[in-house]
């Protein structure tokens, strides 16, 4: 005698296997739409960004920083500007080194040690630097 597919063992055994999937299906859907929940550049308006730089020069101060708030808001619209801008050119020669960096009292901070066969090469010459020598 034949067995019919559509036997109550059977369908019971798809009604399982049909609820374990739906329910990965939608934890998966579920952790996809809340790991994506953190804020872009682009949600922060107008009326906030000077709280944000407030904010920013409150934490800055806290570390040892003196950074006004004028200056933080300026530092934001900069970097929203640099976002909204096409990607930069891969940088090559010079550039391609991260330069030296000078502190508010003049002293300079070498950048870490290159791990490049390059020696660290600071950057171009410009009027304010003209005359210094080549930087490494």
């Amino acid at each position: 005698m034949l067995r019919s597919v559509y036997s109550s063992t059977v369908n019971a055994e798809f009604n399982w296997w049909l609820l374990i999937v739906g329910l990965v299906v939608g934890a998966g859907l579920v952790w996809f739409v809340v790991a994506d929940s953190r804020r872009r550049d682009g949600e922060i308006d107008a009326e906030e960004r000077p709280r944000e730089a407030l904010w920013l020069s409150a934490v800055l101060a806290e570390e040892g920083h003196d950074v006004r708030p004028d200056v933080a808001e300026r530092l934001l619209e900069l970097h929203r500007s640099y976002l909204d801008a096409p990607p930069p050119d891969a940088p090559d020669g010079p550039l391609a080194q991260e330069p030296e960096i000078r502190t508010g009292s003049g002293a300079t901070v070498a950048p870490p040690a290159s791990t490049s066969d390059t020696p660290n090469v600071g950057p171009p010459s410009s009027p304010a630097t003209a005359g210094d020598g080549p930087t490494q």
